[in-house]
């Protein structure tokens, strides 16, 4: 309970940081579209307006305070100018500093992702079309899917189903930028936003 009444304290410091700031100026770099005096971000397969008075589903769908929590930073760190992708991809292990989050993160994701879908191939593919996921052709893996979390942090799903020799894989990875926009923190939250969208209703 403790922990939460610090989040929700800490998402309220953000808010109110984000309000003092130029976030149309960033919002031209962080690809967020404006409406009448507010922001709308795509989210996913989903849309969230930001505006002075709160942050909102724009379908009225129940919106987690961690993903509030995101879209803060997001805007708190903009670079200016743009940062661009070499376009490498890499794990979150591989950005600085993601020792202690790691193990954590891969629990929550990879692996729910493994035991999920193992041997079901095709459930995997409907739900991250659902989700607004394009596939990509990859020799290497069974299935390879882009999401656009937000405008400038795309989210690569890399899975291989179980065969005779092997488990199932899954792993979720990032444009080389990525920490540029968001801290590790909120990425780690992005994508364990996104596997349980997968899994949900499964």
């Amino acid at each position: 309970m403790e922990n939460l009444k610090i989040f929700d304290q800490k998402l309220n410091d953000d808010f109110s940081m984000v309000k003092k700031i130029d976030f149309y100026k960033n919002a031209e770099i962080l690809g967020i579209r404006k409406n009448n005096g507010s922001l709308i971000f795509d989210f996913f397969n989903g849309q969230i307006l930001f505006s002075q008075n709160g942050i909102d589903d724009v379908e009225d769908q129940p919106l987690a305070d961690a993903v509030k929590y995101v879209l803060c930073q997001y805007l708190l760190m903009c670079p200016d100018p743009i940062w661009e992708s070499s376009d490498k991809l890499v794990t979150l292990r591989e950005l600085s500093d993601s020792g202690p989050l790691f193990s954590s993160f891969t629990a929550n994701t990879g692996k729910i992702i493994e035991k999920t879908f193992s041997g079901n191939l095709e459930k995997l593919i409907n739900r991250c079309l659902s989700l607004g996921g394009i596939i990509m052709k990859n020799a290497s893996y069974d299935l390879s899917v882009r999401f656009k979390a937000l405008s400038r942090i795309p989210i690569i799903l890399n899975y291989n189903d179980r065969d005779d020799m092997m488990p199932a894989r899954a792993g979720l990875l990032f444009q080389d930028n990525a920490n540029k926009y968001l801290d590790l923190e909120s990425l780690s939250i992005l994508c364990t936003y996104l596997t349980g969208k997968l899994i949900q209703q499964i």
